[in-house]
């Protein structure tokens, strides 16, 4: 089999109009007004950003009118008082160093240093407790020699990785994709667009979903023809595999599933959910699959092929914004290209190679150490390198998963409420079983999980009411998970266990029975502990263990929950090349495990196989699947769409 190659879901689009400049000096970017002629579908007046990938901006029109702006706004970098402080933290000894470092303005920036500072002791506690020497004055070391470092000129004969920008007169037609729109030397003649932002279409830079489906045609339609050598008008003789998210948008689906059987003409199309596609390339029957990717993270348990619908969880966090905290450590660390920017797509790219270079949760790396990094520009002749010292910056950046406030503190989401308005009504857009929120949200569930309430003791006098589908239908892994579970049982916990194993107590059942068997009605009780699904834990980021739990626990059975603790899969770019963060992941899981599951005495994270790499084995496994005779019976012909349209999604597909 060939080699997968992935092609970076980014688009940019030649502008017509002759580019009016608006200064904009917090940003140092151009607005360029479009007239949307051969480069939009839409009379959307669009905004380029001059630095390329990160800051795209769009100005679009309402249903009245009127201009809204839903440009993503990005938090400034923070002050570091680092500078005034340091000549004190040379008197200081490693305890003290860099507590007070990097202290931000308004709640957010306080987020960041109060976790950062919980971090920071318990990094050293670990170090300790490992008997571990902390060299003395640790963060003015490193704030020292960072104020003092300066650039260094490296001739582009000596640049064995220099970049060769693509020139605007180099583009022949319309639009480029992929890596090329990368290497762009002058972003700000083209409209710069991912069609695709934390798994789902993009609503902030588009007006309408059928601009999302013409640039995602764009893409594909190029990338097959370049890389495969396969025109259009030969497609109908191949079929194509569609990895759908685990969790997805029907409309989504429908509407993806028309544009290649319709508008790109192949002949079959086979739908399967990511992390069964997973196990499939990895040879694994039974696992949890994580897949941290650069903007989402999918966890879902898969058992011979079969997604349990109930333990599916997304969470709109991933490698991007272990590259945003990296960056916000550094700054607090001096960082010494001090020009450096989330929103030019060079230095994103930059900062990204610094992360997966150095990031790290070994202890053992713990420690000063010099780095360096090297910056190309287009426009600019030469490549400068700089070096840099660090301590517990790669460490730490990390951790953001496992605290998500530092994430929300960082990157703002989009508003998803004003997701795109599906057209199709049919039977499987519209999905009548649907119990969370139609559109996406901060994190995303199977099934809701569940939060302690009290009620009237006679309201529960009436006969228990069926569970809703949002609630577990199996026994006995139901338990929410949200904090570690680590004090004595209690009465109310009691009932909570007893809920968890499907086991609900009956009203005025609190007391037990006397010896003797009376049948005599028990005193009535004033209020009784019951659990309802909680729709509000879909607007919050779920930290990635306690998501993991999540997912275990709603899969089924104790026995179930314990070969998934056994085979939990890590893939996606995210963190699978971290060192040392399987090994976190699993302590971590021990941590936060339900009282019920504490006979499970230890979680296995395993790795993708050594000769396949880890970000592209949802691909693996639909090359995979394609093969199988199983899989005969789930493709779709170009003409049975023509015929019967999305009602064979449902008839053909494994999953609903």
């Amino acid at each position: 089999d060939p080699v997968p190659k992935e092609i970076p879901h980014v688009i940019a689009r030649r502008l017509r109009m002759r580019a009016q400049a608006v200064p904009d000096a917090a940003s140092s970017r151009m607005d360029v007004d479009s007239d949307g002629e051969g480069a939009e579908k839409t009379n959307a007046s669009a905004s380029a950003a001059g630095n390329g990938k990160r800051d795209i901006r769009e100005a679009s029109s309402d249903a009245q009118g009127n201009d809204m702006d839903v440009s993503e706004e990005r938090p400034a970098s923070s002050e570091d008082d680092g500078e005034k402080d340091s000549e004190d933290d040379g008197e200081k000894d490693s305890e003290d160093d860099g507590d007070d470092k990097g202290s931000g303005e308004g709640g957010e920036k306080d987020e960041v240093d109060q976790t950062l500072a919980m971090l920071r002791d318990v990094l050293k506690q670990h170090q300790r407790q490992s008997k571990r020497k902390v060299p003395p004055n640790v963060y003015s070391q490193v704030l020292t020699y960072n104020k003092q470092s300066r650039s260094e000129t490296i001739q582009d004969h000596n640049d064995p990785f220099k970049i060769e920008w693509i020139q605007a007169a180099e583009i022949q037609g319309d639009f480029e994709i992929g890596e090329r729109v990368l290497r762009i030397a002058d972003p700000e003649q083209f409209i710069i667009r991912h069609p695709i932002k934390n798994g789902c279409f993009n609503i902030e830079d588009y007006a309408n979903i059928e601009d999302v489906l013409g640039d995602i045609e764009s893409i594909w339609s190029s990338a097959i023809e370049r890389e495969l050598g396969i025109s259009r008008r030969d497609m109908a003789g191949f079929g194509a595999v569609l990895v759908v998210p685990d969790i997805f948008s029907r409309a989504e689906v429908a509407a993806l599933s028309d544009m290649l059987l319709r508008h790109m003409r192949f002949g079959h199309l086979l739908l399967q959910q990511s992390s069964a596609l997973v196990t499939f390339g990895a040879g694994i029957s039974t696992a949890c699959v994580v897949d941290v990717g650069a903007q989402k993270t999918s966890i879902a348990c898969i058992e011979d092929g079969f997604c349990y619908p109930e333990s599916r969880v997304n969470v709109m966090y991933g490698g991007d914004d272990i590259t945003r905290f990296l960056f916000n450590l550094f700054e607090r660390s001096r960082f010494p290209y001090a020009e450096a920017s989330l929103g030019r797509m060079y230095d994103w790219l930059m900062l990204n190679e610094l992360r997966e270079k150095y990031c790290t949760m070994k202890l053992s790396d713990v420690n000063i150490r010099l780095r360096d990094f090297f910056v190309r520009q287009p426009h600019q002749q030469h490549t400068r390198k700089y070096s840099f010292k660090t301590y517990d910056e790669a460490y730490h950046a990390p951790l953001c998963l496992f605290y998500p406030a530092v994430a929300d503190s960082l990157g703002a989401l989009p508003d998803y409420s004003r997701s795109f308005v599906p057209k199709d009504t049919s039977d499987y857009a519209l999905d009548p079983k649907q119990q969370t929120c139609v559109y996406a949200t901060p994190t995303q569930f199977g099934a809701l999980p569940l939060r302690a309430v009290e009620r009237p003791a006679a309201d529960c006098e009436e006969p228990a009411a069926q569970p809703s589908s949002a609630e577990p239908a199996t026994e006995p892994a139901t338990e929410p998970a949200t904090v570690p579970t680590t004090e004595p049982a209690t009465p109310e916990h009691k009932a909570h266990q007893d809920a968890a194993s499907g086991t609900a107590p009956a009203a005025g059942s609190e007391k037990a029975a006397p010896e003797g068997g009376s049948t005599l009605p028990p005193e009535p009780a004033g209020t009784i502990i019951d659990y309802e699904a909680d729709p509000q834990a879909q607007f919050s980021r779920l930290p990635l263990d306690l998501a993991i739990t999540h997912s275990i626990a709603y899969s089924g059975p104790i026995e179930r929950a314990r070969k998934l603790y056994s085979s939990i899969l890590v893939v996606g770019g995210g963190v699978s090349f971290i060192p040392g963060f399987d090994e976190l992941l699993a302590s971590r899981l021990m941590y936060v495990r339900p009282d019920y599951m504490q006979g499970i005495e230890r979680a296995d994270v395993v790795s993708a196989p050594r000769d396949l790499d880890p970000r592209v084995l949802a691909w693996k496994g639909g090359a995979v699947l394609s093969r199988l005779d199983c899989a005969n019976e789930m493709w779709v012909s170009s003409q049975e769409w023509s015929d019967f349209g999305t009602r064979l999604l449902r008839d053909r597909a494994l999953f609903q």
